[in-house]
């Protein structure tokens, strides 16, 4: 007998994209190394289902004579790209983003680019696209913790049809909340993998509650072999 599907609804591959919110150095640098390590290995496991099934998509003739769409799934890395325009994009009103200026007081953007023409977006070395950034591996900043809120996000979303969104990401309170709650309520398919998802030090019973009993509530929180087991169903 076969266990009942993690997912509220039928997931298509071709339709998804994997949503990295803030997965950069400046953020990372607020845990211990091994915890960034071990995180980082997390998002990786994701990263190479995804880039597998691209390649695997990309490869096969397409199997729906009437869809406009690539059918392929998308990487999108979403970062906030810290010190552009010297921060002014920070309001004073905004409660949560108090914790830029402490970053900022702490020297976390002593080397950051206050320069428009090139901002700083911060993506890990260790999850960079092994063959550079393509229509399938997109980068893009965003100025609030809501990836829906700030930024070109739902342009691409459109023009792939993605119907379903994988968030991973930090902090479990900051961007995952904010953008899990904002994307259902724009009707896409949220899937929240608990292992790629982490909250600061000092907050893991608010992780485990959000995670537990407030995000599943409106999205699904699944585990990354949950995600990965998708390759080898049969999907809608």
């Amino acid at each position: 007998m076969s266990r009942p599907s993690p997912f509220y609804v039928p997931v298509s591959l071709a339709h998804t994209a994997l949503l990295l919110s803030d997965v950069q150095t400046q953020i990372l640098a607020r845990f211990p190394k091994d915890i960034q390590e071990a995180y980082l290995a997390e998002v990786q496991r994701l990263l190479s289902f995804f880039r597998t099934e691209i390649t695997k998509a990309r490869s096969e003739p397409k199997t729906s004579s009437t869809s406009l769409y690539d059918d392929v799934p998308l990487i999108i890395h979403h970062t906030l790209p810290f010190n552009l325009n010297h921060n002014a994009f920070v309001s004073p009103y905004n409660k949560l983003a108090k914790w830029v200026k402490s970053l900022e007081e702490k020297g976390f953007f002593a080397n950051a680019p206050s320069d428009p023409n090139s901002p700083n977006y911060a993506v890990p070395e260790a999850i960079l696209p092994p063959n550079g950034w393509s229509k399938d591996e997109v980068l893009l900043g965003k100025l609030q913790p809501n990836c829906f809120g700030s930024s070109d996000l739902l342009a691409y979303l459109r023009a792939r049809g993605i119907k379903h969104v994988v968030i991973v990401g930090l902090t479990t309170m900051g961007s995952i909340l904010g953008s899990a709650r904002g994307g259902a309520d724009l009707d896409f398919h949220i899937i929240c993998p608990r292992e790629a998802i982490r909250e600061d030090i000092g907050n893991e019973e608010v992780n485990e509650i959000l995670l537990n009993k407030v995000l599943p509530k409106f999205v699904d929180v699944v585990s990354i072999e949950d995600v990965i087991s998708l390759g080898g169903e049969k999907i809608q």
